[in-house]
């Protein structure tokens, strides 16, 4: 097929395409859920015994859920990137096409795959690439075929492109070297090597995150240019800012997971710098896009797409905080290992990627089906599941964070974890319970509204 041949008009490129990505990101983000609610009963001992018992014990459903949460956040941010190119240089050519559906095979065939490896208890241990090794070559083949699609748009150009079309790129690339990178434990003279085992591993993690970030970041400038109409701020110098320190940050954030091995303690400091200042130009601009959508919505009434920024923009800023305790090398002594490093993984996953997400996806729906589905996307039950995940979440981040901090100080001090702590283990499935209906029923409703028919 000539990469020259235009096969179909842009609307109806976007159903096959866009349409598609976006309802197997939310298939993937039901797997997560699923897996991480099944996965907190083992924090009572009672559940426990019985999950054990059937099988589904806490090490094959933890893959699980970090797995298809991380392929949520890349299938949702992929899903935004498939409307761009349906919408700019002239959409998708045949050879396009094609390699979209070679790229949707793959995943759908090693999404199905790792489900079921996982469930069997199939899994190499590794942190995030617990799956068999064959299913990370099917991953890694379909992200080809996708990045190919992407990359080669920047023939046209890239130095005059906006901040969205860099984060792209750089988190397609980032995404294939990390994903290599994390299979080093194959070689012999890595896996021989407790140490540098590890010190690749959480090299290769820390990046996989950036990757994650900066398709993230790509997908918030775009949905967030088009809601707000100003082109302007996609060529700003915060965005740009956020993309420079965001790639250094890509290669020194794995310190955080490393500073119980040995390094230098410039080490440990320059990765804390570099993290707080990709955190805090975040900030900044997520209070800048609240300000222009504020500015283009005037007077008007609720509006799911933005609600859904509107409240990340506030995660953003309460995780700087627990960003800054759980990267100071001293104080990373103390909780490095413990439930406050769960409740900051949750925080930002959750408080930042996700609600983002959920908002690029509703403003995707509503490029695919056509306005007849805004009641839908602005209704009241919005707003409360909104306010459901967020207000279950805080619960659950501060209770993992104060467990978390006086887990590590027991333990720095020699004393016994006080029995409050593991007493109250019993909240994590109770809130857990409630963010899981939040997260389900928003998920259901958007599968529903993407699967209706167009209307203008």
């Amino acid at each position: 097929m000539s990469d020259s041949t235009q096969t179909a008009p842009p609307a109806e490129m976007l159903q096959k395409t866009s349409g598609v990505q976006i309802r197997m990101a939310l298939a993937c983000i039901l797997i997560a859920v699923l897996g991480g609610a099944v996965g907190a009963l083992h924090y009572v001992p009672s559940f426990a015994t019985t999950l054990n018992d059937m099988g589904l014990t806490f090490p094959r459903l933890r893959p699980i859920h970090t797995a298809f949460a991380s392929l949520w956040i890349f299938g949702g941010s992929i899903a935004i990137v498939y409307h761009y190119l349906c919408s700019s240089h002239g959409g998708l050519t045949a050879g396009d096409l094609l390699r979209f559906r070679i790229h949707t095979v793959c995943w759908l065939v090693a999404g199905a795959g790792i489900l079921v490896s996982l469930l069997l208890g199939f899994s190499t241990g590794r942190e995030y690439l617990g799956f068999p090794v064959v299913f990370s070559v099917i991953l890694l083949v379909g992200w080809m075929a996708f990045a190919w699609n992407l990359l080669r748009r920047l023939r046209h150009g890239f130095w005059e492109q906006p901040i969205y079309v860099w984060f792209w790129t750089v988190g397609s690339l980032f995404f294939m070297y990390t994903f290599v990178e994390g299979h080093a434990y194959l070689l012999d003279s890595v896996f021989e090597s407790p140490i540098k085992d590890l010190q690749v591993q959480w090299k290769s993690c820390g990046t996989l995150v950036g990757s994650f970030n900066f398709m993230m970041y790509g997908s918030l400038t775009y949905v967030g240019e088009r809601l707000s109409g100003n082109k302007k701020y996609a060529q700003s110098p915060v965005a740009f800012w956020l993309f420079g320190v965001g790639c250094l940050n890509s290669f020194t954030n794995f310190v955080h997971h490393t500073y119980h091995l040995p390094q230098t303690d410039v080490v440990k400091w320059v990765a804390f710098v570099v993290s707080m200042a990709e955190v805090i130009i975040l900030v900044k601009l997520m209070l800048d896009m609240g300000k222009m959508l504020k500015t283009r919505q005037g007077s008007m009434p609720f509006c799911g797409r933005g609600g859904w920024l509107g409240m990340a923009k506030w995660w953003t800023i309460f995780m700087l905080f627990t960003s800054i305790v759980i990267s100071i090398p001293p104080l990373n002594t103390l909780i490095h290992g413990t439930q406050l490093v769960m409740g900051h993984a949750m925080g930002a996953t959750v408080g930042i990627d996700t609600l983002v997400l959920l908002g690029t996806a509703s403003w995707l729906v509503v490029e695919l089906r056509g306005s007849a589905v805004l009641p839908r996307i602005d209704a009241a039950l919005t707003k409360k599941m909104i306010w459901l995940i967020s207000g279950s979440l805080a619960v659950m981040v501060v209770w993992l964070s104060v467990a978390g901090y006086v887990h590590g100080t027991s333990r720095y001090n020699g004393e016994a974890t006080p029995q409050w702590v593991s007493g109250s283990r019993w909240l994590l499935p109770v809130v857990g319970s409630a963010l899981g209906v939040g997260l389900v029923v928003t998920t259901m409703r958007l599968l529903s509204m993407a699967k209706c028919k167009a209307q203008a």
